[in-house]
């Protein structure tokens, strides 16, 4: 969005050299003269009001009117502006450079690919239940490293140690912590190992954290 300036004669001088470019170029941009006869209505109205705050003998009447004037005028620049300058494609980024509004980034920000892994807790204090919370192990906070969309939970219910994650039979994914997992009365007592690493938002996968187990309580 726009960045307006916050002095009033700042402020003066942007929306005039914005207000200039677009008249002179409303073909152009595809825009209708209808659609910007009201600004101008408000620009006058605000420029008025500033001129008269101006005044050495103005008094709290014509600040408080200068300061309504600019409040509904810089409610429908910014409309304007996101409606019919910022995005559209019969604007350059010539035109948006000479209004001094920002050049709106079409490039999407590539999403890296984890180089952590979750770390974990697994808490047993319920029966039939394993509740794994997780989190990074960079940060050691709870919660998800950025641009990441969940983990990945690969588990499974067996005696042997697995040598690696791929092993594990059962796959699951997790947005956010904890992850229940809920077993039987015939599960208790078995050992349930778990491995966890993380997946960002475009599906690529980062490395596989610890394998470790717990005893379905």
């Amino acid at each position: 969005m726009a960045n307006i300036p916050k002095s009033y004669p700042a402020f003066s001088d942007w929306e005039k050299n914005l207000l200039t470019h677009v008249q002179a170029h409303l073909t152009e941009f595809a825009i209708q003269q209808a659609v910007l006869t009201p600004l101008l209505a408000l620009q006058t109205e605000f420029e008025t009001a500033y001129a008269r705050s101006l005044d050495p003998n103005r008094g709290p009447v014509d600040i408080a009117e200068r300061n309504r004037a600019r409040a509904a005028f810089e409610k429908a620049l910014r409309a304007f502006i996101k409606a019919f300058l910022q995005y559209s494609p019969y604007v350059s980024d010539k035109d948006r450079d000479e209004m001094r509004i920002p050049i709106h980034d079409t490039t999407p920000t590539p999403v890296p690919v984890p180089t952590t892994f979750p770390e974990y807790s697994i808490d047993t204090s319920t029966p039939a239940r394993l509740v794994v919370r997780f989190w990074d192990e960079a940060s050691k906070q709870r919660g998800k490293p950025k641009g990441v969309h969940g983990a990945e939970i690969r588990w499974e219910e067996r005696e042997d140690t697995p040598a690696k994650a791929e092993d594990l039979a059962n796959s699951d994914f997790a947005t956010r912590t904890p992850r229940t997992f809920a077993f039987t009365g015939d599960n208790q007592g078995r050992k349930v190992y778990f491995c966890l690493r993380w997946e960002n938002n475009t599906g690529e996968k980062g490395p596989w954290g610890a394998i470790v187990h717990a005893i379905v309580p």
